[in-house]
């Protein structure tokens, strides 16, 4: 068996103006007093399944309301829009993506809450509900006549 070590382990890829994690905690809890969209999310017990598995209690934080987005998950792509707020004004700046899922969600919802604007490229296959959710939080959806792979080559091209 031949052992590969990872060449960036703990350092991550560094690519030109694409941010690394933070382990600054109270950055994003002082961006998250300045988004117009952020609520504490509710912490809620789940006695039954505690007394199932045998244990006192357990709690779930509730993240299905969070940017009216359904998911934690869903968050990066609002994350670094909110990034930008913190740096400047974003109101001139146009976000563009190819997503059928919840990055496409997040560059929606980010760009709605600091006043930017979305552009969201989907394949002609992705459901139109999905195309009109991405609407309704404000993107412009675009929608082309290729597969997922051919629509991120599309939005590479503009």
């Amino acid at each position: 068996m031949q052992h590969i070590t990872n060449q960036y382990f703990k350092t991550g890829i560094q690519m030109a103006g694409v941010p690394l994690p933070s382990t600054n905690s109270a950055r994003p809890v002082g961006m998250l007093k300045n988004c117009p969209a952020h609520f504490q999310t509710p912490l809620m017990s789940v006695d039954k399944l505690a007394e199932n598995l045998g244990i006192s209690s357990i709690h779930v934080k509730d993240e299905r309301d969070r940017m009216k987005l359904g998911s934690f998950k869903a968050l990066g792509a609002a994350y670094v829009i909110a990034s930008d707020a913190a740096e400047g004004d974003v109101s001139n700046t146009t976000y563009i993506t190819a997503s059928a899922g919840n990055h496409g969600l997040s560059v929606a919802a980010g760009a709605s809450a600091f006043g930017a604007k979305a552009v969201v490229y989907l394949s002609h296959t992705v459901p139109e509900d999905f195309a009109t959710r991405l609407s309704k939080i404000g993107a412009t959806v675009v929608t082309v006549s290729y597969t997922h792979l051919r629509a991120h080559e599309t939005r590479g091209n503009l």
